[in-house]
């Protein structure tokens, strides 16, 4: 079994990259998915999206593969081997994960059946100026230990512009492979060309446990949602991109409007939303800092039954709240 750890900070877009990969090869995949949050939502947003062959999808909820639960996620992988044991087994670490870590507890358990192919790292072209100046060690960590890194939302990015990104990635990681033109238009060649690439840096096993040292932002989530109108989703989304109920730096949810089923998001203040096909559960995720949960209760349904997570933080500045 081959593993492909696709790695990148909340938003960048690793889900709709995987649907991507999974959609251009058809190969046997299997997908773990590391979720922040108690409730899920990216396994609905995949299972909605790839459209060629059968994927088995495994979720690792409430906390992080790279530290917490390492050692569940070492079990998960083996279990995931010895039972399914598909051709290929895509990781997605939550965003908020160091990539040199979920490396390391992979090469701890890699044998003859067990081979850890090249990792990818997924970049907001949008972002990483903001977050290599707030996010620092994660945001650097997560590009150093790539591969092949892609840079996502460049479709209405100017040659210059994605030129210069290239030049900062390349000034972190000077050995990365990167793609600056949107993934859609690679051929699948370039695809299936992900799943013969080995892992051949080395780890520093000395920062093997670094995630210690770093904070993590809280989570909160909603299930059992109730939105009346896409005007009032649209406002609620508006004031919670401005900051009015705390923090979040990144937003995922279901929701069912007039019959209609919608799933919205925000990343980096930036907000959207998309009708799909078909039921699920109506659930809102949040990740941030200093999240009014009773706020938001109100607003997304006062009797929703509600959890949430507070990890105690250190990492510097990783939650200053962008001047708007």
């Amino acid at each position: 079994m081959k593993v492909l750890v696709i790695s990148g900070f909340l938003g960048a877009g690793k889900t709709t990259f995987i649907k991507e990969l999974a959609n251009r090869t058809g190969r046997d995949i299997a997908i773990f998915e590391n979720e922040y949050a108690a409730e899920g939502v990216d396994k609905a947003i995949l299972e909605d999206g790839i459209t060629n062959g059968d994927v088995n999808i495994w979720e690792m909820a409430q906390g992080c593969i790279c530290c917490s639960t390492k050692g569940d996620f070492r079990e998960s992988v083996l279990t995931i081997a010895n039972s399914v044991d598909p051709e290929i087994l895509i990781v997605e670490p939550t965003g908020v994960g160091m990539l040199s870590n979920v490396i390391d507890n992979v090469k701890q358990i890699e044998y003859e059946r067990i081979k850890l192919l090249a990792p990818v790292t997924i970049v907001d072209g949008g972002s990483v100026d903001r977050y290599l100046s707030q996010y620092d060690e994660l945001y650097v960590d997560q590009i150093k230990g790539a591969s092949v890194i892609v840079v996502s939302k460049t479709e209405n990015t100017s040659d210059e512009e994605k030129e210069r990104i290239k030049e900062v990635l390349n000034g972190i990681n000077p050995d990365a492979k990167i793609i600056t033109d949107h993934y859609s238009n690679m051929d699948d060649a370039w695809f299936d060309a992900l799943y013969d690439q080995y892992f051949d840096k080395e780890i520093n096993a000395s920062e093997a446990d670094k995630e210690s040292n770093i904070t993590l932002p809280e989570n909160f989530s909603i299930e059992g949602i109730k939105i009346s109108s896409l005007e009032y989703l649209i406002g609620l989304l508006d004031n919670i991109s401005r900051g009015v109920y705390g923090d979040i730096i990144r937003l995922k949810g279901h929701a069912v409007i007039n019959g209609e089923t919608v799933r919205f998001e925000l990343a980096d203040r930036m907000y959207h939303i998309t009708g799909i096909e078909g039921e699920a559960e109506q659930s809102v995720v949040f990740i941030g800092h200093g999240i009014d949960r009773q706020g938001l209760r109100s607003k997304f349904f006062a009797k929703a039954r509600a959890y949430d997570m507070i990890r105690k933080t250190g990492m510097k500045d990783i939650l200053r709240r962008k001047a708007v």
